[in-house]
Order: C-alpha cells, then sequence, then structure tokens
C-alpha cells in the first residue's frame, strides 16, 4: 500500500503541441527582438561616438544625447529577451522528455518576463500621464 498520490495537473498532448507552437513563436519574436536589441546598441555607440570623431556638422551634437539613450535602451531589452528564452527552450524541452522541471523553469522564465514587461509597461504610461499634464500645464499658463 505504498502507493504516490500524484495531484497536479495533467499535460496532455493538445496541450503538449500548443506549449510547443508557443515556445516556437516566442523563439522567432526573441531572435527578432534580439537583433533589434543589437541594432539598437550599434546606432546608440556609432551616435555616441560620432560626434567625437567626425567633423561637426548639424544633428551630430545631438548624439551625444540620444546614443547613450539607445544603449541604455539595448540594455534594458536585454533582460527580457534572456526570460523569453528560458521561457522557449523550457518549455521544449519538458516537452520533449516530459520534465517538470523544465517546464516549471520555462513558466519561471514566463513569469518574469510578463512581470518585467508589466513594470516597465506601467513606468512608460507614468512617464506619458507626467508629459501630458507638463504639456497641459504649460498650455494654461499662457506660453505660446
Amino acid at each position: 500500500m505504498n502507493e504516490e498520490i500524484k495531484t497536479g495537473m495533467v499535460i496532455d498532448e493538445t496541450m503538449k503541441a500548443d506549449l510547443l507552437s508557443s515556445a516556437k513563436w516566442a523563439k522567432f519574436l526573441l531572435v527578432v527582438c534580439a537583433i533589434v536589441m543589437a541594432l539598437y546598441f550599434v546606432v546608440g555607440v556609432v551616435l555616441t561616438i560620432a560626434p567625437m570623431v567626425l567633423p561637426p556638422a548639424p544633428m551630430i551634437g545631438g548624439g551625444i544625447i540620444v546614443g547613450p539613450l539607445y544603449v541604455i535602451c539595448a540594455l534594458i531589452m536585454l533582460y527580457p529577451i534572456v526570460k523569453g528564452f528560458q521561457f522557449a527552450n523550457g518549455v521544449k524541452k519538458a516537452c520533449q522528455s516530459d520534465d517538470e522541471a523544465q517546464l516549471a523553469r520555462g513558466f519561471a522564465g514566463l513569469r518574469a518576463y510578463l512581470k518585467f514587461s508589466g513594470i516597465l509597461t506601467i513606468i512608460a504610461l507614468v512617464i506619458l500621464a507626467l508629459a501630458l499634464i507638463a504639456v497641459f500645464v504649460y498650455n494654461c499658463m499662457g506660453a505660446n
């Protein structure tokens, strides 16, 4: 009578197929995001360095400000990309080998990805609201 009673979810073959499909699409989107991140980084470095090595020209001086912002954006994009790949790879391995630990690792990556994206969205909305308020106040003060 030493039977182990297992409780929890059971993943059937249809669910596995859906998870594998989700992992493949996630990996595709993450590769595109990684390419965009690399381009942001390169553009940021070029915009930062160009004013130092090229003769003065209009708009290049602004690169000293914009360039580092591109680099910062690229570095911010790195964390969700890593966590997204953790999801895609964990789910793929879990479905291929019926490994619950890999599935848990994959979903932990998805949770971290979504949490980070949610927090970043809240921050962006707050900044947008503050900017709209600032524009409204500026216009109400009679500034033309």
